[in-house]
């Protein structure tokens, strides 16, 4: 909306979340709902296919061609120790704290979010004890959607867009691994360890063999952390009682 319909910055930004909003309901109310109770591999297949046609109708919306909205906010740069940091760079980053504080506090003190995690452990017996599990499948597919729109927003500011782009949903789930399945805080230092090593490799490794290391950071930091802590850093082992 911000580039085809020239529509202004705020405006944009609520078109997103609002259809963002809409499609994480229907993508759970029309395809994952049928599947509770189902094996786990059947969702990932569901997702994985919804993830794979979607990416196939924005590759024929924008013809391969990439797109960029850094020009239409740009606030200048600074240095820090001879490293040049734009600013929309910093806002990005503080819109990220602010979203992360928020999911803290809602999971930890609002009584849907705690029933968000219960279900997460059991959603039978959390139904068992009175919790509409459909409604909170609902409502953690909304704010998924809603959380992964303002991810797609910030990540259009700093870099080009142009598809496929399937690297990034890839690097979104070797943080998750990475931090923890079960654990918020996690993600977030898993992604700030993670986007520090990429850099690092990218500077000084890639001039020495031509480039492309920076991606293999990602799955050489996943491999080891697996093999060391298969549960994460800040993952809980699980015990189950037989």
């Amino acid at each position: 909306g911000l580039v085809a319909l020239r529509l202004p910055l705020p405006l944009s930004i609520l078109m997103a979340l609002v259809s963002s909003t809409i499609m994480g309901w229907l993508v759970e109310r029309l395809t994952l709902r049928p599947l509770i109770g189902q094996p786990l591999i059947s969702a990932f297949l569901m997702t994985f296919a919804i993830f794979m046609a979607l990416d196939g109708v924005f590759q024929l919306i924008l013809k391969g061609e990439s797109k960029t909205y850094a020009t239409l906010l740009s606030l200048g740069e600074f240095e820090v120790v001879g490293t040049p940091i734009r600013v929309v760079q910093l806002i990005s980053f503080g819109v990220v704290l602010l979203v992360f504080l928020l999911l803290a506090l809602f999971f930890r003190f609002t009584k849907t979010g705690l029933g968000m995690r219960a279900t997460a452990e059991d959603h039978q017996l959390s139904q068992s004890t009175g919790i509409n599990v459909r409604t909170i499948f609902s409502l953690i597919w909304i704010i998924s959607a809603i959380v992964a729109s303002v991810a797609g927003m910030e990540t259009a500011y700093v870099m080009d867009i142009h598809f496929p782009l399937p690297y990034i949903g890839i690097k979104g789930l070797i943080v998750a691994l990475f931090g923890g399945l079960d654990s918020l805080p996690g993600a977030l230092v898993a992604g700030l360890i993670l986007g520090v090593l990429e850099n690092l490799f990218a500077g000084y490794l890639d001039p020495l063999v031509g480039g492309g290391l920076k991606d293999v950071a990602a799955y050489a930091l996943l491999l080891i952390i697996l093999l060391v802590k298969p549960y994460g850093l800040f993952g809980l082992k699980r015990i189950e009682r037989v």
